[in-house]
């Protein structure tokens, strides 16, 4: 379900329990976004696995910040931006971007 507010930021030690459940993420400085970081063959392939992130991301109504950057490189962030933290729903859809870019 798509978060519109009214909740809560997951705290800290929840944050940390999910995130194991993602070990390919890593949680930012400010406790609030955790991103992805990955690196491509070449720019076809960044370009092709950001519209597959941006399609699932559309497709579950919770849309990540996407950076592509030095042709190859890609920064994917989950933040809930309606309650200013994290939220399960980032968690999810880091679990199901790992699975997508795992088919890549």
């Amino acid at each position: 379900m798509p978060c519109e507010g009214g909740v809560l930021p997951l705290d800290p030690s929840a944050t940390a329990v999910l995130l194991d459940q993602v070990a390919t993420w890593t949680l930012d400085d400010s406790g609030k976004t955790i991103f992805l970081k990955c690196t491509f063959a070449n720019f076809l392939d960044a370009v092709a696995a950001l519209n597959a992130v941006a399609q699932l991301a559309e497709a579950e109504q919770h849309h990540p910040d996407l950076h592509l950057t030095g042709y190859r490189k890609l920064r994917i962030e989950l933040t809930t931006h309606a309650i200013g933290g994290l939220s399960e729903n980032d968690f999810i859809v880091a679990a199901k971007i790992n699975q997508l870019l795992a088919k890549e």
